[in-house]
């Protein structure tokens, strides 16, 4: 081909349509009421066929509203979320470490975890509409999230329990969860709802839907964490709820700290029931104190992990705990569980007490 000369084809190529709407939104006019840039990207989005563009088309629309007043931006946002319309991102619904999202699935969700940025108070009131009926999972999960941080703190530990358990129940939701669904978990460990172990220990027992089993299985560990007595009491006194999920009970038990006298109760009682299998007997000797941590980014809560010297300390209450259970009579069955324990914490703590 001559210098100089353009192939037909390289002269009629369209740009991706990630390209056109960053050329349009940079020249947006930046005005109350333009709601263009908005009705574009869902546009582009829809007629978008990868993820890279619609990263681009979403961080192009996010500079533009963040430019914007706030007055401005979250009418912007209200406007279009009342008008229903949606778009698929190709992306997913990924959660940064501060409880923002980093994708979004939906043109919506990305705005409603957007419009918590810009207005809080105003992404706590729209939150209202969108619980007010059972439409998009992830929706709900951004709400709720979007409800607890803007929303009045006398009303918004009632509203949210209250909510997350029509979350729980929406038996096409749990069938087929979302991302956000599964990540809405996260409200009963901020609520400190800890009425919800038999809830979470029915939907853990569910071999149908494993991802939800899962959810529930963490959630009701890190509410044993922040609950400890309260969770613990309840598997006590209903040691039904973990039929067939004995050895998660063990865990669950073996996260009990014996220098709390209420909890050094409920692991005597524990450990002294009868009806106790020496299968989960040697799953709690094997373990405890656990201090197995799941890490993970959620969208109220932060995960809390000890220090060495949290640990430590909690090590040597331990062993303190274990050597009296042996030279305690009502023990002797458990001797072999025991020293068991007593062994891998003497080993722990003199190796503690050698680094220091």
């Amino acid at each position: 081909m001559p210098h100089g000369e353009v192939s037909h084809a390289a002269a009629s190529a369209s740009p991706s349509p990630g390209a056109a709407y960053a050329t349009r939104i940079d020249n947006a006019p930046t005005v109350l009421g333009s709601i263009v840039p908005l009705d574009d990207a869902a546009t582009a989005l829809t007629s978008e066929a990868n993820a890279h563009d619609s990263r681009n088309i979403l961080a192009k629309l996010r500079a533009y509203l963040l430019s914007l007043p706030k007055a401005v931006a979250s009418r912007l946002i209200d406007e279009f979320l009342n008008k229903k319309q949606d778009a698929l991102t190709k992306l997913p619904f990924t959660i940064q470490k501060n409880g923002l999202l980093s994708a979004a699935p939906t043109l919506r969700v990305f705005l409603l975890d957007l419009l918590e940025q810009i207005d809080p108070k105003a992404a706590s009131q729209y939150a209202l509409q969108i619980l007010a009926t059972p439409g998009s999972p992830d929706e709900w999960a951004i709400s709720l999230r979007n409800y607890a941080l803007g929303g009045s703190p006398l009303a918004t530990q009632a509203f949210l329990e209250q909510k997350l358990q029509e979350m729980l129940a929406n038996s096409a939701w749990r069938t087929d969860p979302s991302v956000g669904y599964l990540e809405a978990f996260d409200t009963a460990v901020y609520t400190h709802d800890t009425a919800l172990t038999p809830a979470l220990s029915q939907l853990m027992a569910n071999k149908d839907d494993r991802a939800v089993a899962h959810a529930a299985y963490l959630t009701l560990d890190r509410l044993v964490l922040s609950d400890p007595a309260a969770v613990l009491s309840q598997l006590a006194a209903q040691p039904d709820l973990m039929q067939g999920h004995e050895l998660t009970r063990a865990d669950y038990f073996a996260r009990a700290d014996p220098s709390d006298p209420q909890q050094k109760a409920l692991l005597e009682s524990y450990l002294l029931d009868p009806n106790r299998s020496q299968q989960e007997l040697n799953t709690f000797a094997g373990l405890y104190p656990n201090e197995n941590y799941m890490i993970s980014n959620n969208l109220l809560t932060q995960t809390q992990t000890p220090t060495y010297t949290d640990i430590v300390a909690r090590e040597r209450s331990a062993l303190s705990a274990v050597q009296g259970w042996m030279s305690d009579p009502r023990f002797q069955a458990l001797q072999p569980q025991l020293q068991t324990m007593s062994n891998r914490l003497q080993m722990f703590v003199g190796q503690a007490a050698a680094g220091q």
